[in-house]
């Protein structure tokens, strides 16, 4: 069950991240009554090393919890 859910958890953060710039875009088009949105400049203009780093925590965190659920199992015995 937990695999099943390490699984979909991968599955939709992947997601999010390839489909990123397609959920937060504008909508360009000549139908609409707001003006294109213009981000406020922060000095961080390519946010993808923070999605890659996330990610990347995050699957190390899981192997770090599967290793020691391991580790614990064999010990107990």
């Amino acid at each position: 069950m937990m695999k099943k859910l390490y699984k979909l958890a991968l599955l939709v953060t992947t997601i999010f991240i390839l489909n990123v710039d397609m959920v937060l875009a504008d909508s360009h088009t000549t139908y609409t009554p707001y003006p294109p949105h213009e981000p406020i400049q922060t000095g961080l203009e390519d946010t993808s090393i923070f999605y890659v780093g996330a990610l990347v925590l995050f699957v190390l965190g899981l192997a770090t919890l599967s290793t020691a659920k391991n580790l614990k199992g064999k010990l107990s015995r």
